[in-house]
Parts: structure tokens; sequence; C-alpha cells
């Protein structure tokens, strides 16, 4: 059975304006708060203010913390594991919605401090930081169910104070932040490209060709920025695509080898038991699905 898929013409959110919703979880439910594995083909950003349990997105568990938020881009598989009921804000977009700059559009990857070049997919906010980012919320919130329709460069405007105020929090809290200089801006490229352009693409040199860099080049800034070879940036993305698809669907090994672009089975379980230390069906096994994948997150991490 194939991975759930929540689409922006759901119901829920399609009736709003065009590329962006926001609500509680009561009212986006069931799917705000999903118990069960599936990814989103749109950003979601979520503020919880209430409730406990684990947020696991993409194999990490974040416990429930009030005040935190959460953003999930595109592809990436989550769900709630609840204790308590969950009360907060929802809000999801497309990558349209968002206020052009400079002539181009400033992808939540590259305006949220909540990317690969962050620490994380769980923001949590100090009690002198939850007033300024819940009362942006509730101003949007209005906006949104404003009789008559909303205002759409009103909502946009407010999200983009939302992602720069984000940005500040998380460069407050100390977490280690990089000079937005050209290595790192070639650093965001290669880790954006990585994102959307595998498993089609998985050598460096093919990366490099694409930014127009050596690949040596593109080597160097990467290690220097993320701390990490870019190779070793790749096999990490495709080790995470291949447990989703072990996990959450019904494939076959060789199924998901030849969807990872692989070029045989057996190459495939050599490039996984290297990167995992077990073999693709020994994890099958080992994980038994989302319902035990589930029951590891209840335990401290």
């Amino acid at each position: 059975m194939p991975l759930p898929t929540h689409r922006f013409d759901d119901p829920l959110i399609a009736d709003g304006p065009p590329g962006f919703a926001i609500g509680s979880f009561a009212d986006l439910a069931p799917w705000s708060d999903a118990s069960y594995p599936h990814r989103h083909e749109f950003y979601e950003l979520v503020c919880v203010t209430g409730g406990s349990g684990t947020h696991v997105i993409d194999f990490v568990p974040y416990e429930v913390a009030p005040v935190t938020l959460y953003f999930i881009a595109p592809g990436q598989v989550q769900f709630w594991e609840r204790r308590a009921p969950l009360e907060g804000h929802v809000m999801v977009f497309v990558e349209e919605f968002l206020v052009p700059q400079y002539g181009d559009r400033v992808s939540p990857r590259q305006s949220l401090a909540l990317d690969p070049l962050g620490t994380g997919h769980a923001l949590h906010l100090d009690p002198d930081q939850v007033g300024p980012v819940t009362e942006l919320i509730t101003a949007m919130e209005r906006e949104y169910g404003r009789p008559g329709g909303a205002d759409l460069s009103v909502l946009q405007a407010y999200l983009h104070i939302l992602l720069v105020e984000m940005r500040r929090l998380h460069t407050d809290a100390g977490a280690r932040r990089v000079e937005e200089d050209r290595g790192t801006a070639l650093a965001r490229h290669y880790l954006r490209l990585v994102s959307e352009e595998l498993p089609h693409e998985q050598t460096v040199s093919g990366y490099a060709s694409r930014i127009g860099v050596t690949s040596k080049h593109l080597a160097d800034v990467v290690k220097r920025t993320t701390g990490k070879r870019p190779a070793e940036i790749i096999r990490a993305a495709l080790t995470v695509e291949a447990k989703r698809l072990l996990t959450h669907t019904d494939l076959t090994v060789a199924q998901v080898s030849e969807r990872l672009s692989f070029d045989n089975p057996s190459y495939f379980g050599r490039f996984f038991k290297r990167e995992t230390g077990m073999s693709p069906g020994e994890f099958r096994r080992h994980a038994g699905g989302a319902d035990h994948l589930r029951s590891v997150t209840r335990s401290p991490t």
C-alpha cells in the first residue's frame, strides 16, 4: 500500500485563498494530527500551544513541549504520537504563496533556520518569545477568516514576517549559524538540488556540473559549511528515503531498489547495509512497519 500523501486540493484546505490555509488542529482534523505515517505536497508550519506526545519527522522524534514551532517540508514523512489532545495552530502553504523578493521567491528552506543547515525541525519558544509569535499567528487567522474574504497580500506579508521572526529566534537561541556568504549560498543550492534531484542524480560531479563549479570546489565549500562531505549528504538522503519506503510501503526490496535508481537490488542491499548496519530485509523486519516505529519513539532519545 503506498504511503498516504496529502495534497493541497484536500477539501479541508482548498476552499480558502489559493496556496494557503490556517486553522486549529480541530479545524483541519483528521490529517492535522494524523497518527499514521504520511507525506504532504506542501509546507506545514505548526505552533503547538498545548497537549503532549511525540512528533516524528523522518524518523527523528521531537517531544511535544508547548510552545514549539514545527516545520515540515514537502515529501517528508511525519506522524504524531499523542498522549494528550494537541492544541495550537496549523498553517499550510505552497512555495508559490511566498512573497517575491529581489525578483525571485524565497524558499522556506532558505528563509527558515529550520533547514538542512540548521539543527532540526522544532523550535522551542522561551516564555518572552511566545507573545510576539502567537500574536502574528492570531492576526493571520483573523485575516484568513475575515468576512468577505482575506486579502492575499496581507496574508503573504504576515507569513513573510513570521518566517523572518523564526529565523531571528533561532539565531538568538544560539544555534550555529553560518554567514550568508557565497560559500553558504552554494551549499544551500547543493542541498536544495539533492532534495529535488535524488534519486535520479547520485553523483557529486553531476551536481557540481549543474551548479557550474568543480567537484573539488563543491566538496571544499560543502564540507566547510555543513561539516559533511557532499557524498555523505547524498548517501544520507538516499538512506532516509529507503527507510521511508521499507517502513511505510509494501514495495519489495527489488522495487525499492528500482525506485531509488540503483543498478540492481544486490548493489542497493550492499549500500543499505553499509549505511545502516543491516540489510533492507532485516531493517524491515526490525522496524515491523509503522506500528513498531511509533512504539520505539515513545522511549526518550
